[in-house]
Parts: C-alpha cells; sequence; structure tokens
C-alpha cells in the first residue's frame, strides 16, 4: 500500500473525510480459471521437471491387526418340543471354550499336595472290641479290647487290656494289663509297675517295673526298677537293678 493510500485511511478512520481505500478483491475459484497451468509449472519446477507418479493407497504397509481375544458365548436357550406329550422343554447350550488358568493358589494346593498324605499307620482295637484268631500286619498294633490268639506285627505293638496271645514284633509295650503267652520282640520290651507277663520274652532289651513270671533271653540290657519281680531264669549281656527289685533264678551274663 502507497503513502497516499496510508493517509487516505488515517482520515476517514479519524474524521470521516475522503473515501475510504478499495479493498483487494480476493480471488474466487471463478477467478483462479486458468491458472491451473500454473500450478502444473510450479508442480514440474519444483520436481526437477519430472511429473511425479500419483501415490495409491497399496503402495503404503498395511497396519497389523490387533490379536482378538474370543469370550466365552452367552448361554443360549434352545426350545425342543415332544410331537407324542405335546410338551416343549429348554435347556441351555454353552460354547467350549478353554479352561480358565489356575490361579496361584490352585498351583500352591497342587504343589503342596502332588504327593499322597501320611497318616498315622496303626490297627487298633477300642475297648469293648473282641477277636479271637491270628492278626498279621505291617503296621502299629494297639489293643484296648479282648484278644486271643496269635499277633505278628512288623511295627510296635501296645496292650491296655488282658491278652492271652503269643506275640512277634518289633516293640511291645505293657500299660496295666496282663499277658499269657511268649513274646519274641527284635527291639525292646517296656513293662510297666502294674502289668504282668506269664510267658517267655526274647528280646534285645528289657525294661520292667511289673512283674514277669517266665524266662528271659535278652540279648542286650535289662533293667529292673525297685517294684520288679522276676520269677525265672535270665540270660542276658548286661544288668541293672534297683534296690527293691526281686529275682527267683537263675542269672548267666556270659560267663565261661
Amino acid at each position: 500500500m502507497s503513502k497516499k493510500d496510508n493517509f487516505s485511511q488515517a482520515m476517514f478512520e479519524m474524521f470521516g473525510l475522503g473515501k475510504a481505500p478499495e479493498e483487494k478483491e480476493e480471488p474466487s475459484e471463478d477467478n483462479l480459471e486458468g491458472f491451473d497451468h500454473l500450478e502444473s509449472s510450479v508442480a514440474d519446477t519444483q520436481s526437477g521437471g519430472v511429473v511425479q507418479p500419483a501415490v495409491e493407497e497399496n503402495d503404503f504397509p498395511t497396519p497389523e491387526e490387533p490379536e482378538v481375544i474370543e469370550t466365552p458365548a452367552e448361554p443360549v436357550a434352545t426350545r425342543v418340543v415332544d410331537e407324542d406329550n405335546n410338551q416343549a422343554s429348554y435347556f441351555e447350550q454353552y460354547t467350549p471354550s478353554a479352561p480358565p488358568a489356575s490361579s496361584a493358589v490352585d498351583s500352591y494346593f497342587e504343589q503342596q499336595h502332588h504327593e499322597p498324605v501320611k497318616r498315622a499307620n496303626c490297627t487298633y482295637f477300642a475297648e469293648g472290641t473282641s477277636m479271637e484268631g491270628t492278626l498279621r500286619c505291617d503296621s502299629d498294633v494297639e489293643i484296648c479290647g479282648d484278644f486271643k490268639g496269635e499277633i505278628a506285627s512288623d511295627g510296635r505293638v501296645t496292650l491296655h487290656s488282658n491278652t492271652a496271645s503269643s506275640i512277634a514284633a518289633a516293640e511291645l509295650v505293657l500299660i496295666d494289663c496282663s499277658l499269657v503267652g511268649d513274646s519274641m520282640v527284635s527291639g525292646d520290651v517296656t513293662i510297666n509297675d502294674n502289668s504282668t507277663v506269664t510267658g517267655n520274652i526274647r528280646s534285645t532289651n528289657l525294661t520292667c517295673s511289673g512283674i514277669i513270671k517266665g524266662n528271659l533271653n535278652i540279648s542286650g540290657n535289662i533293667t529292673l526298677t525297685e517294684n520288679a519281680q522276676i520269677i525265672g531264669d535270665i540270660k542276658t549281656g548286661t544288668l541293672m537293678m534297683s534296690r527293691g527289685a526281686k529275682v527267683s533264678g537263675k542269672i548267666d551274663m556270659g560267663i565261661s
């Protein structure tokens, strides 16, 4: 814009004198006709005189589709008509889906209980139970009822009631009861002060606080407390007797 035009615009805005400068008319689409050749010329000039080919949509790489996670379908009710009975029934169908992943608690439960749980291995005869015959087992035996016969066990045999039996076991324990019969034990025999044995005993070690009427063949040690009474012959490796213990019979401690 020239200085004259600036002065005329300022006088018109301040005092309303003169004529407002004419605004330049912006070119419209109608006025741009005939200038297409100029645009193409400019494009040719920018590309070095070579017309660039048009870019097609297939020239761009196709983006990867996102992974679709399928969810179990909702149950669909299906109507079944029984024409004979003129009845209709409904049942639901489900689209099978993969089982849910086990939780940390389930994994922990599987790890901890993969092996069978070990329980107490014992054959127990409760009070009021009676049996007569032969008992053979590889577990411990605990008898509180009445038993008559033979007992053969690879474990410990514990007697709480009066028993008439021959016993073969790894250990033998008598608690406030009586035993009538011979015993062959690979380990230890323990007899408390209120128990009585009528029969021969063969074992590795013997601890007695009660009464034994029979012969003893003990390869290890015999311990007799002050209340112990032995009526029979004794053959053992070593013998420990407390004051008050009584023995009626021969004692053989391996002296030739």
